[in-house]
């Protein structure tokens, strides 16, 4: 064998070796990339610090400028300051891993935008002193949003259901006190309910941001025509606005009440009759109409002072800040809600 043969022998490991080392650079190179991760690396001996191109654009650093720890400091936000000088001195001190971890929010230096960073690194010692730390940084701002909002939602959900719950009980209080048996107690209580998760429901859907005043009407109308009540007996219109959410709880109810008054008591117990419901805004106020024709003759002292007389007459009025008014028109009965626009409708 030539020694050229021998050689050629001997390179072909290496060469073999080169190529292993040169795939596994770019599988590392493809991972970062994919979770949109950068690499810094910092001397601790000599002051120098290395940013990749991925840091540099998270730091929003600008063109040339010479990595530096205090880049790292300065451009970090100045209430997430404290919790990182507890994590640095764990990372350089000999008796520990060497791990340096931190979340906290930087300001770009060129364009003024605050991102959330998630920071890893490793120390590596010399003599018992740390001389290198080698990390990554990852743009964690949407994760840290979502955060945000599930964490709002949470909160949310919290103080609604303490109001859902109390309202829930008081309606359980003044439904018993007027019902003359358990059975009429159990009807129309879950028929109130009923109402009530009607309006939960659109609310859920516009994920509580609000609830469309037709589609709130078309829910709680829905329990009058499927009791036998024909469409034509019905009249509703007024502008598509979304209400808040106490907006729609309340007026919900309120409408409940008026439809199964009017299906026992007023109009829509009589083939004749009819209702007519028109909402609009009129001088920075909701204002919301309900109209009853071709009904028995009604007249105040007719009303019993029940549950569903103190939610139109009082409870919804107060809960929104406005005033609601009843009548009784020859020819029926009529409900009037006013109440500040910026009280009861969506943005």
């Amino acid at each position: 064998m030539t020694d050229i043969d021998s050689k050629s022998e001997a390179s072909a490991p290496q060469r073999a070796d080169d190529r292993d080392a040169a795939l596994a650079l770019e599988r590392m190179r493809m991972a970062l990339d994919a979770s949109l991760t950068g690499i810094w690396d910092w001397d601790l001996v000599t002051g120098e610090v290395h940013l990749d191109e991925r840091v540099r654009a998270l730091w929003a650093l600008p063109e040339g400028a010479p990595g530096s720890f205090e880049i790292f400091r300065n451009a970090m936000h100045k209430d997430d300051k404290a919790q990182t000088r507890e994590a640095a001195p764990a990372a350089l001190d000999p008796g520990q891993l060497g791990d340096y971890e931190a979340e906290y929010r930087i300001i770009g230096q060129t364009d003024g935008v605050e991102r959330w960073i998630a920071v890893r690194g490793r120390t590596f010692f010399e003599g018992g002193r740390a001389a290198r730390i080698i990390g990554t940084a990852r743009d964690i701002t949407d994760r840290k949003r979502r955060e945000d909002h599930v964490h709002v939602l949470l909160r949310e959900l919290v103080h609604r259901s303490k109001n859902l719950l109390a309202v829930v009980q008081a309606m359980a209080r003044q439904t018993a006190a007027g019902a003359p048996s358990l059975a009429d107690f159990q009807r129309k209580f879950a028929a109130r309910l009923q109402a009530l998760s009607m309006a939960h429901d659109l609310l859920v859907s516009q994920d509580w941001h609000g609830a469309s005043m037709p589609e709130l009407v078309r829910a709680q109308l829905s329990y009058c025509l499927d009791a036998g009540c024909v469409e034509e007996q019905t009249r509703a219109g007024g502008p598509d606005l979304m209400l808040k959410p106490e907006a729609a709880q309340n007026i919900g109810l309120a409408l409940h009440e008026l439809a199964v008054n009017a299906l026992t008591h007023g109009s829509l117990s009589q083939p004749e009759g009819r209702i007519e419901l028109h909402w609009r805004i009129d001088d920075a106020r909701f204002v919301v109409e309900w109209r009853e024709f071709g009904g028995p003759p009604a007249a105040p002292e007719q009303m019993r002072e029940g549950f569903g007389h103190k939610v139109i007459k009082r409870l919804v009025a107060q809960a929104l800040g406005g005033e609601a008014t009843i009548g009784f028109p020859p020819d029926g009965f009529e409900w009037t809600l006013a109440v500040p626009a910026a009280q009861a409708l969506a943005e």
